[in-house]
C-alpha cells in the first residue's frame, strides 16, 4: 500500500475527515477538540499523530489469517494501548474500550466495577483469550461463507477450526498437567486428574445425563406419565448450505450462535405460553448441528398425557412463526415421535443422541459425512466450543447443582443431618451393586409438583470478598446443603487446594 503525503490545507482537511469518519461518533467531538488544541499549540505532526494513535487499534483488526504467535502480539498491542488511554482520556475511557471491545468481538466486562474493568482490559492475558475466541469465530464465518461447511466438504466445522480446537486441548492438557496442587489433609493431584474427576471429563458427563434422564423416565411410569421426543430446527434462510451441498440462495448471513439464539428466544415463548396453560413437562433438550453448522434441537419431554394437544400445538405455534410458508416448514422444521413403552424406553431413544455428541459411539459409523461416529463427535465438540452453543440442558425436574453437592456430603454427615436430607444424600450415591436414582432425588425435593424454586433441599452458600489477578471480587462459596423449612445443613467435604 502506498502512503500518501499530505501537505496542504485540503491534503490534511482530507486527511482528518478520513479519519474522524472512522471513530465512533458519541466521542468524536472530544477527538476533534483535542485535535485542534495540539494543532494550535504543537503543530500538525503532533496532532496528525494523535489522530493516527487514537484509532490505530480500530484499523488493525483481526486478520483471518493471523495465527497464535499474531494474536499473542495483537493482545499486548491492545492492552498497552488501554493504558495508555486509561492516562490520557480518563473522561472518554470507558466510551474508547466499549467501542473497542466492539470493534474486536469481545464482550466487555460490564459485570465488574469501575477498576475491575480497568485490570481486565488493561491485561494482555485477558485480551489473548478473549481474542482467540473473536479470532476463532470470525475464521469460522469466513469458512461459512466460502461454503467450506457441510457434509460434502467439512463436516459441522471448519478443518481449520477442529485443528486449532486440537492445539487448545493439547495446550490446556500440557498446562493442568503441569501444575500440582495440595489439599488442606495433604493430598496432592495434578490439575488434569483433578479436571479429569469433574464433569469436564465426558464420560463422567454422559454417566450423569443418563442417569437423570433415567430417573425422569422412571417418574414418568410412575405418575402415568407420556414421553415425547421434539426435533426443532431453523428457517432456510439461517442454512448456507442445502442437504444436497449447494450454497443456499435464501441464505440471509446468520451465524450459528444467532441461529441458537434464535432457537432459544422461540423456546422461551413457547415455556412461557405453556406456563399459561398450566402445563408442566420435565425432560433434556440436546442441541447438536446440521451438517453446515446451523445448530438444532432434540428434546425429550414427559408431561402428563391430558395435555398433548397443547405440548404439540404450542412447540409448533413458536419454532413456525418464522417463514411457516416455505416449502417444507410443516413436514421438517417441527417433528413429533410419541414414545411407545412396548417398543422401546425414552432413555433407550434419547441415549444415541447424547453419546455420539459427547465421544461418540465406538465401532459406529456418523451419520452423515462418511466419518466415524467418534470423529464426528469431535467435530461436533469443536464446533459447540467456538460458537459458545451448550449442547445439553436439563429441562424441569429440581437443582443438579443440589445433586452434585450432595454427592460431596459423607455418610456421617448425611445421617447427622436428618431424615431429609439422608433420603436425598441416598439417591445421589452410587454403592456397591446400588446405581444413584435421580428419581428418588427428585422425590427427597418435593416431587414434580413443586418448583425448582420452592425446594425442599437448597444449596447452603455464602458470599465472601477474594483477590485475585484484577483486585477484589465477590466470590460465592457452597458450603454444603440446608433444609429449605428446617435448620438442617450438611457440609460438603470440598478442600481448600493450593499450588505446590
Amino acid at each position: 500500500m502506498i502512503k500518501r503525503k499530505y501537505n496542504d490545507v485540503r491534503d490534511t482537511q482530507e486527511f482528518l475527515d478520513y479519519k474522524l469518519a472512522r471513530i465512533p461518533r458519541h466521542w468524536r467531538e472530544n477527538a476533534l477538540d483535542k485535535y485542534t488544541e495540539l494543532l494550535k499549540t504543537k503543530g500538525a505532526r503532533a496532532a496528525n499523530l494523535y489522530i493516527l494513535e487514537l484509532i490505530e487499534p480500530l484499523e488493525n483488526l483481526l486478520n483471518i489469517a493471523a495465527d497464535d504467535d499474531d494474536l499473542k502480539n495483537l493482545s499486548k498491542e491492545v492492552a498497552f494501548k488501554v493504558r495508555e488511554w486509561a492516562g490520557k482520556f480518563s473522561e472518554s475511557f470507558n466510551d474508547l474500550t466499549h467501542e473497542l471491545c466492539l470493534a474486536y468481538s469481545v464482550r466487555f466486562p460490564h459485570e465488574y466495577d469501575a477498576n475491575q474493568q480497568r485490570a481486565r482490559l488493561s491485561c494482555d492475558l485477558w485480551w489473548l483469550r478473549n481474542l482467540r475466541n473473536s479470532h476463532a469465530r470470525a475464521r469460522e464465518v469466513a469458512a461459512i461463507n466460502a461454503g467450506l461447511v457441510h457434509r460434502k466438504a467439512n463436516l459441522y466445522c471448519s478443518d481449520d477450526t477442529l485443528e486449532r480446537r486440537g492445539q487448545q486441548i493439547k495446550r490446556n492438557a500440557s498446562l493442568l498437567d503441569g501444575v500440582v496442587m495440595q489439599s488442606e489433609s495433604g493430598q496432592q493431584m495434578n490439575l488434569g486428574e483433578i479436571a479429569a474427576a469433574g464433569m469436564a471429563n465426558p464420560d463422567n458427563r454422559r454417566a450423569e445425563l443418563m442417569t437423570r434422564i433415567t430417573g425422569f423416565e422412571e417418574l414418568a411410569n410412575e405418575y402415568g406419565h407420556k414421553a415425547v421426543f421434539v426435533t426443532v430446527t431453523c428457517p432456510s434462510r439461517m442454512h448456507a448450505i442445502t442437504a444436497n451441498g449447494k450454497p443456499n440462495p435464501k441464505y440471509d448471513g446468520t451465524k450459528p450462535d444467532e441461529a441458537q439464539k434464535y432457537l432459544v428466544e422461540c423456546w422461551a415463548r413457547t415455556r412461557a405460553k405453556l406456563a399459561r396453560y398450566d402445563v408442566k413437562f420435565y425432560g433434556l433438550r440436546v442441541a447438536e448441528p446440521h451438517h453446515d453448522a446451523t445448530p438444532h434441537w432434540h428434546m425429550i419431554l414427559f408431561y402428563d398425557k391430558k395435555n398433548t394437544g397443547d405440548i404439540v400445538r404450542i412447540i409448533t405455534q413458536y419454532f413456525l412463526a418464522d417463514s411457516a410458508d416455505e416449502k417444507g416448514a410443516k413436514e421438517n422444521r417441527v417433528k413429533f415421535v410419541h414414545i411407545n413403552p412396548m417398543k422401546g424406553t425414552a432413555a433407550g431413544y434419547v441415549v444415541k443422541y447424547v453419546c455420539k455428541n459427547l465421544g461418540g459411539i465406538e465401532g459406529e459409523a456418523s451419520d452423515e459425512g462418511g466419518l466415524s461416529s467418534e470423529k464426528a463427535a469431535g467435530r461436533v465438540e469443536a464446533w459447540a466450543t467456538t460458537w459458545r452453543i451448550r449442547q445439553f440442558q436439563q429441562l424441569g425436574g429440581h437443582s443438579v447443582t443440589v445433586w452434585r453437592e450432595l454427592r460431596r456430603v459423607a455418610v456421617d454427615v448425611a445421617i447427622d443431618a436428618g431424615r431429609q436430607i439422608f433420603t436425598a444424600w441416598q439417591g445421589c450415591q452410587k454403592q456397591a451393586d446400588v446405581k444413584a436414582s435421580f428419581a428418588k432425588f427428585i422425590q427427597s425435593m418435593g416431587g414434580l409438583e413443586r418448583s425448582p424454586k420452592q425446594s425442599l433441599i437448597q444449596l447452603d452458600d455464602d458470599y465472601i470478598t477474594k483477590r485475585g489477578r484484577y483486585g477484589e471480587t465477590i466470590a460465592r462459596v457452597i458450603n454444603g446443603v440446608r433444609e429449605r423449612f428446617g435448620k438442617a445443613r450438611a457440609q460438603n467435604n470440598r478442600e481448600e487446594w493450593h499450588r505446590v
